[in-house]
């Protein structure tokens, strides 16, 4: 059965019905998911699931919330955090609302990827047979029977039995015949677990050669190469395939295997055994754990043990068995997991009966020290704050926070109030945070409820919560002690909320109180800010406190400074760095023709964040690297229209000949193509092709621009097509001539 179909006929009646918006979201969702775009999936699903409702179509209701499950527990990892909404899921779409969905059978799929991950092996049992029992109420021309039959595989391998699942694997493809394809990464991570590298090689090629090509499959085909490679000693095959790891942070369902190539390559010396690695290893751990999944990241914090042991900081070792042992409490049924706790104990007692030399700069060894001296003296508080800023330094923030709670609980602290909410700002502990904030505010004294109102108010601008935050900055600005500092956070959430006037008005507050305050953010903003509103006395004082030397003494600034790109986001939401010049401290005029599907943004002026978003290339290899700024908004537009030139390239003399004609009539022409474009006349024969950019202002008349490139594109040798121009100029005549030229 082809569980597609009866979207693809529900998708016209859905248009025809007016629901325009949740067929495209219908279509939107599936892709988001598997290119990764999970942001996307977490933005549009609540849409679509209100529209489904809206519009009482509950197999919709059903599709939309298991591609959201699919994402978040599939793709993201998602264990007892999904685990309420994959249960009510199954119910519903086995009630009698959603009788007959065919989704109802991915429905248990999601259901069954969440017990993994929550406890893979304590729950392979029921997942074998609810597995088993989806498979017998389907047959394998469903696509479904591959996902049901990756499930079961998957719990197979989870109870240690890798055999069987490649022998379940096999009879599986017997019956599966066109969809085979998609039970290879089972057998792959199977055959790994037997040691049978060759085999998992041969696999994963097929995989990548026939298997699926989203984004996500690409990436896990990818990390089971270099896992592959690394075994087979390949190291340099293993280092060209292995992701760097921020492409993986976002995707937790990954962690496992790309934890197991990055061993690897340490085990053959390809990649050090270093702090960078353990800070990531345990960015990993905390991540799955706050997901609800606790099985994935105690085998990760195992192999943290060993690696840790390996390179002489039992310290960070024993961080990571108590992990072991936290994680373990909370698996379902520890089964096998109690041998590996009790070998990685054994590795760290080896550890630590062996001398180590002191490496006092070492913030492992830091560690080690701090936490030695904290044990040795209980009630000594100053040590035990250094003990949860080493673990903190070294990414423990959960851990660093459970020593700080101990201590703020003993006796009121400020101090450690603030390192605790950072901690937990670093652990992803939302809701002890905000209980910190609350818990202090209801203090008796003073200086607890000043910096309650400090931790709630920056929590409450993270949120969004603008008006909540500034309630308490608005408080804290009397106190002469915050003055200043509120009132540049309270600066900070009106330029979040696009509030100039605000950020214009606080800062100015600001230097009246502090006419010296150091720093130059503070003006950097104000110059922002006072561009945007036409202040441009302001701008100049602030341009003059950094040592800027701008022209003149009042008006618009318009300066000739370096070339910059500016990042400017489309109506559809497409984003384009174009080649601008900056005009002053915040301001840039766009020197780059941008894409035509859009509204042409060359000659725009536009103000930008002068934060920049990263460098890029110079315009020629010798030159700097180029800053590329977001743009904020546009002071005024440059209001062009811009087409393209295509066809046989005349040869640089006679390009520069055109790009005089063009540029008579006050426009501009951009080469887009290179060396390799080519141009295949009607008869066969191959030419070097032109594709270019030509950019009129407004009061252009286009008739004249147009007949005086006609007119020179006459003597070249080959043919060169603006339709679009000819349309715009009312030509009708060129305009057909050049379409029919473009459609041969």
């Amino acid at each position: 059965m082809n569980i597609w179909k009866w979207i693809d006929d529900l998708e016209p009646e859905l248009r025809a019905a007016g629901h325009q918006r949740l067929a495209e979201l219908m279509r939107e969702l599936p892709r988001a998911a598997a290119s990764d775009r999970h942001d996307r999936v977490d933005a549009i699903a609540p849409v679509a699931l209100a529209l489904a409702r809206a519009a009482r179509l509950p197999w919709v209701e059903v599709f939309v919330r298991h591609w959201h499950l699919q994402s978040r527990v599939l793709y993201r990892a998602q264990g007892d955090m999904a685990l309420g909404e994959a249960v009510a899921l199954v119910d519903f779409s086995h009630s009698e609302a959603a009788r007959g969905c065919p989704q109802a059978v991915c429905t248990v799929q999601d259901l069954a990827a969440c017990y993994a991950w929550v406890d893979g092996p304590g729950y392979a049992p029921e997942r074998i047979d609810v597995s088993r029992e989806a498979l017998r109420r389907i047959d394998p021309s469903w696509p479904c029977y591959a996902c049901i039959s990756n499930e079961l595989a998957g719990a197979l391998r989870d109870q240690g039995a890798s055999q069987a699942c490649i022998d379940f694997l096999d009879e599986q493809r017997r019956v599966m015949a066109p969809a085979r394809h998609e039970l290879l990464p089972q057998r792959i991570g199977a055959l790994i677990e037997l040691g049978r590298v060759e085999e998992a090689l041969v696999a994963c090629q097929e995989a990548i050669a026939h298997g699926r090509g989203d984004d996500h499959t690409r990436r896990a085909r990818r990390i089971d190469l270099a896992r592959i490679y690394a075994r087979m000693g390949r190291t340099d095959d293993a280092m060209r395939e292995v992701p760097v790891p921020e492409d993986i942070l976002p995707i937790s369902a990954l962690y496992g295997i790309y934890t197991d190539a990055v061993v690897q390559l340490v085990a053959i010396g390809a990649r050090p055994n270093d702090r960078a690695l353990d800070r990531l290893l345990q960015r990993f751990i905390t991540r799955l754990e706050a997901q609800g999944s606790f099985d994935r990241p105690f085998q990760i914090a195992a192999e943290a043990v060993e690696l840790a042991c390996r390179r002489r900081s039992p310290a960070v070792a024993r961080v990571h068995v108590a992990t072991m042992e936290r994680l373990a409490s909370k698996l379902r049924r520890p089964l096998g997991r109690l041998d590996r706790l009790a070998r990685a104990r054994l590795s760290l007692e080896i550890a630590e009966s062996q001398p180590i030399a002191a490496r006092p700069s070492d913030p492992e060894d830091i560690l080690r020290v701090r936490a030695a001296a904290s044990a040795a003296r209980l009630g000594d508080r100053v040590l035990a704050r250094r003990h949860a800023a080493a673990l903190f330094d070294l990414g423990f923030a959960s851990e660093s926070a459970a020593l700080l709670e101990r201590l703020l609980a003993e006796r009121p602290d400020l101090d450690v109030a603030r390192l605790l909410e950072n901690a937990y700002l670093a652990a992803g502990e939302s809701d002890r945070h905000r209980a910190l904030g609350e818990r202090l505010l209801a203090a008796g004294d003073d200086a607890s409820r000043r910096v309650g109102r400090w931790i709630s108010a920056r929590r409450l601008a993270r949120q969004g919560d603008f008006t909540g935050s500034n309630e308490h900055l608005v408080a804290l600005a009397t106190d002469e002690r915050d003055a200043v500092a509120a009132r540049l956070f309270r600066a900070s959430n009106a330029r979040a909320q696009r509030d100039w006037p605000a950020v214009l008005r606080l800062i100015d507050e600001v230097l009246a109180l502090d006419p010296n305050l150091g720093g130059g953010g503070h003006h950097w903003e104000r110059m922002l800010a006072a561009t945007l509103l036409g202040a441009w006395d302001k701008v100049r004082d602030s341009a003059a406190r950094l040592g800027m030397t701008i022209a003149g003494d009042a008006g618009p600034i318009d300066e000739c400074w370096e070339l910059c790109k500016i990042r400017v986001v489309h109506p559809d939401g497409e984003l384009q760095d174009l080649w601008a010049r900056r005009s002053g401290p915040c301001t840039a005029k766009l020197l780059q023709i941008s894409s035509l599907r859009h509204p042409q943004r060359y000659g725009d002026r536009v103000a930008f964040d002068t934060l920049a978003v990263e460098d890029a290339p110079g315009p020629n290899e010798a030159d700097p690297p180029v800053m590329i700024y977001a743009e904020l908004a546009t002071l005024a537009r440059g209001g062009c229209f811009a087409f393209r030139i295509d066809g046989v390239h005349p040869g640089e003399p006679a390009l520069a000949g055109l790009r005089r004609v063009v540029e008579a009539h006050r426009g501009a022409l951009q080469l887009q193509s290179g060396a390799g474009y080519r141009i295949v006349s009607p008869e066969g024969a191959e030419h070097p092709g032109l594709c270019a950019f030509i950019v009129y202002p407004a009061e252009v008349e286009l008739a004249r621009a147009a007949a005086a490139l006609d007119a020179y594109a006459r003597t070249l040798p080959g043919p060169l097509m603006w339709p679009e121009l000819a349309e715009a100029a009312g030509d009708d005549e060129t305009c057909s001539r050049h379409r029919m030229l473009v459609g041969a």
